[in-house]
């Protein structure tokens, strides 16, 4: 070979570089010319918060985790208050009347009660038991005193009696 043949040779191979250097730097100006705004090179920090990939955040999870138990429990909700008010019957409707009607009852005679306690005179005493509750009452000395006891315990009250 020649040394014009080398040379010829040297050529090409400086020249094909040189177009597969050109290339890339084409083609990497098309791809900065594609983004908007100014491009610069960072580096790049991958974290993993998924515990799905390895990650060690956890409170997407636990979200997701709430989010799924109180859509259940509203289903669940829904499912009960729908069987509830299909179930509901004429007895059940005179059942809640009949209830109604007790509780008024028992209202006028605990006012009834109350009254009379309230309106004692000095040297007046009583007992009154309903069940398991024991209402005592003793006016004396210008100090009204009583005490109700039920099965979770005693209240005691002291109030000055009118003379």
């Amino acid at each position: 070979m020649t040394k014009e043949q080398m040379r010829g040779e040297d050529a090409k191979e400086v020249f094909g570089a040189l177009g597969k250097i050109v290339a890339m730097l084409v083609a990497s100006g098309t791809l900065l010319l594609s983004t908007t705004g100014a491009a610069s090179a960072t580096d790049q920090l991958l974290i993993l918060r998924s515990p799905s990939f390895g990650g060690t955040n956890v409170t997407p999870f636990q979200y997701e985790q709430f989010a799924k138990t109180l859509r259940a429990d509203r289903a669940a909700a829904l499912a009960k208050s729908a069987a509830t008010a299909a179930g509901t019957t004429a007895t059940d409707q005179n059942q809640q009347f009949a209830d109604a009607i007790i509780s008024q009852l028992n209202s006028l005679v605990a006012r009834e009660i109350a009254l009379k306690i309230a309106n004692s005179q000095p040297g007046d005493a009583g007992t009154i038991q309903s069940g398991s509750v024991t209402i005592t009452f003793i006016n004396s000395d210008g100090q009204l005193n009583v005490a109700i006891t039920t099965p979770t315990g005693t209240t005691n009250l002291s109030v000055p009696s009118a003379d």
